[in-house]
């Protein structure tokens, strides 16, 4: 079991280096060099000006250290195949799962250690924890997480306790984080005491329920699909099974009354709102300009590169159009095509002035300066894609329908 493990996390290794050399492409890494360096930049800043032992202080870094601990799900790669031909392995299933555990904490030791770098000056300054307590404060956090994944290797029974159980645990060790901040930051070591006397108790208990199969097998597809959808905002990833879904929340950008709806607007809008290939586009790139708006804070250079974000969006969504021209059904249905080109710019400006009227918001509420300016000029940006790039490049849609309307009418 334990070779089987092996050979499972060196493919799966392979396959993450894959797409992960596809995310992390040269212009995604300059970016995020670009954005890390200003938010330093802002953050040498702002601890010249921040005042010493503010009540919050703790509570600020005791949540900003606990997220990380929050990321890494238990890797387990078991396949539904597993539940036939390993079914009499119950008893080995330990074998398989601690080359898991140690492969699952290499993300959240990566971004402790990350997080922890960053906040040492804060709370080395602000706060006057001195640096021994600060690394048994970070190591038992890492105990902590060890802990949430030995618990969860342990639990795949059928009594389905997992969830409640990491809720328990990781409440537990944020309380207990605040606490030491706020009261004793001289006993930092209780924390990893703690954490490692309940990883010694749980490793020495033996698992005495059966192995729920599929319970165990339901929860590596829901931790794939997290991973595959985190992959599939930068790039195609085949092994993914994309779900098209209404999505009720979403309910609301629809229009009320459908008098003015056409076939292929109903089509397009709703593609657009449940289609997760173009709504995470969308989702993704407002983020980013939202993301640009934190970090840059400076309104010229916001102004401008939202400004090019809201065009490389239309540009992006543009194949929307060509959606449903390999669909047999909307072929036979009597759906009249020579103005979708009009109504794919409706949809999409719709889409566009809905993303520069979030960052008019955040605008408002963010920038230190010229806000209503920029929130002006980020709105005529979108009438202007919306009025007059729209329609150039959407024309082609009716263009390339009237030439099959007359092809098929020979």
């Amino acid at each position: 079991m334990r070779d089987l493990a092996k050979k499972r996390l060196a493919a799966n290794l392979r396959q993450s280096v894959k797409y992960l050399t596809l995310v992390f492409n040269d212009f995604f890494v300059l970016a995020i060099i670009f954005m890390f360096g200003a938010l330093m930049f802002w953050y040498a800043q702002a601890m010249k000006t921040m005042p010493r032992n503010l009540w919050y202080y703790p509570l600020l870094l005791a949540l900003i250290l606990w997220l990380p601990t929050l990321s890494g799900k238990l890797v387990t790669l078991l396949q539904d195949a597993d539940r036939q031909f390993l079914l009499t392995k119950d008893d080995q299933m330990e074998e398989y799962l601690a080359p898991m555990r140690r492969y699952s904490m290499y993300l959240p030791t990566f971004l402790l250690a990350l997080t922890g770098g960053v906040m040492f000056p804060f709370a080395r300054i602000k706060l006057g924890i001195s640096p021994l307590s600060y690394l048994l404060l970070l190591l038992g956090l890492g105990a902590g997480k060890y802990f949430d994944l030995l618990w969860t290797s342990r639990h795949f029974d059928f009594d389905h306790a997992i969830a409640r159980g990491l809720r328990l645990t990781r409440l537990a060790n944020l309380a207990g984080l605040l606490a030491l901040l706020w009261l004793g930051r001289n006993f930092a070591c209780l924390l990893l005491a703690g954490n490692l006397l309940a990883i010694l108790l749980a490793s020495r208990s033996k698992r005495q329920k059966l192995f729920d199969w599929q319970y165990a097998i339901d929860y590596e597809r829901s931790r794939k699909e997290v991973v595959y959808a985190a992959f599939s905002m930068f790039t195609d990833v085949r092994e993914r099974k994309i779900q098209v879904k209404r999505r009720k929340y979403l309910d609301f950008l629809l229009p009320k009354t459908r008098k003015r709806e056409t076939p292929n607007s109903f089509l397009y809008r709703r593609t657009l709102l449940r289609d997760p290939e173009y709504l995470n586009l969308l989702v993704r790139m407002t983020a980013f300009a939202i993301l640009l708006t934190i970090v840059v804070q400076s309104p010229y250079w916001v102004l401008g590169l939202s400004a090019l974000v809201l065009y490389l969006t239309v540009w992006q969504l543009l194949p929307l159009g060509q959606a449903y021209d390999k669909n047999v059904m909307y072929r036979v249905y009597p759906i009249t095509r020579e103005k979708r080109g009009q109504d794919l710019r409706r949809v999409l400006g719709g889409a566009v002035f809905l993303q520069a009227a979030l960052l008019a918001v955040c605008w408002l509420l963010l920038l230190p300066e010229h806000k209503l300016l920029c929130a002006l000029a980020i709105m005529a940006w979108a009438a202007i894609l919306a009025g007059l790039y729209l329609p150039y490049k959407t024309a082609e849609e009716d263009k390339r329908a009237r030439y099959r309307g007359k092809k098929r009418g020979k």
